[in-house]
């Protein structure tokens, strides 16, 4: 179970690590701030296909529409079981519920947009240009996620290392991909039997732990998407205007300076002919 002030005091908490790194890419670079909430995409079809077309685009909304029939059914979860109606203090143990966590869990931290997002932000904001072109590993999502936004992350000094540190362990995710785990409702424990022994596997976790684990990760997973499309829609209002100007590769590759803008009433960004 977790308690209504536990859960008040994760969301802050990850809203303000979140909130730390836009600040400070925002300051900094501003062009990859930019260029990060216009969603630039290598789109590696038009570079086959079409010869007249450069493959960077902005604006890119394929992932947007993958990852979102995924972040609807988590928003309907959390306000479901976690709104902490009336006098509700805590959420209980329900077995019901602890697997529709599992199943959440394990799809916040096998999706592909949400990883690139999370890669996106992370190499940004430790200095490094906007990458275009991300390949999420199909297996191995433990080195990725730990070794390499996590540690990027923690490079940086910003606290999402440590939302993400609380929230992950792949322990977790494969004993419900691979149906490894079981429940002990007496002693409330979570059993994994996909542990072989190694030091950094989980052999089991109390449900308190496991209720800090999810919500850890699924306020992550949903706040990381509201934060970045409410700054983009106060971009106008933040910069006093619509136009920007980003790192654009050519088609060959080739870096050069493009403009774009943001249409507010579409919600969309072009480049500027």
């Amino acid at each position: 179970m977790i308690s209504c002030e536990e859960f008040a005091n994760i969301k802050n908490e990850i809203k303000a690590a979140l909130e730390a790194a836009l600040n400070n890419l925002k300051l900094n670079n501003t062009s990859n701030y930019v260029l990060f909430l216009a969603d630039g995409e290598y789109f590696q079809k038009l570079q086959n296909t079409a010869k007249n077309h450069n493959p960077f685009i902005i604006d890119y909304r394929l992932d947007k529409y993958r990852d979102e029939t995924r972040l609807t059914f988590l928003t309907k979860f959390l306000t479901n079981f976690y709104s902490f109606h009336s006098n509700q203090q805590f959420t209980d143990d329900n077995e019901y519920r602890t697997h529709m966590e599992l199943m959440i869990y394990t799809h916040i931290w096998e999706s592909k947009p949400f990883l690139k997002k999370l890669y996106r932000l992370a190499h940004v904001l430790n200095g490094e240009e906007y990458n275009w072109e991300i390949t999420i590993p199909d297996f191995g999502k433990h080195d990725f996620i730990r070794n390499d936004i996590r540690k990027t992350f923690k490079n940086t000094g910003n606290s999402v290392e440590t939302v993400i540190k609380n929230g992950f362990h792949t322990s977790l995710r494969n004993a419900f991909a691979h149906s490894d785990y079981s429940f002990d409702t007496k002693n409330n424990k979570i059993y994994l039997d996909n542990y072989t022994g190694k030091d950094w596997e989980l052999q089991e976790i109390i449900f308190d732990d496991w209720s800090k684990r999810f919500v850890y990760s699924a306020l992550l997973s949903y706040n990381l998407l509201s934060i970045v499309h409410d700054r983009r829609t106060n971009l106008i209002s933040d910069f006093g205007t619509n136009q920007f100007v980003i790192k654009h590769p050519s088609k060959s590759g080739e870096i050069r300076d493009s403009a774009i803008i943001y249409r507010s009433e579409h919600d969309s960004f072009n480049f500027v002919n």
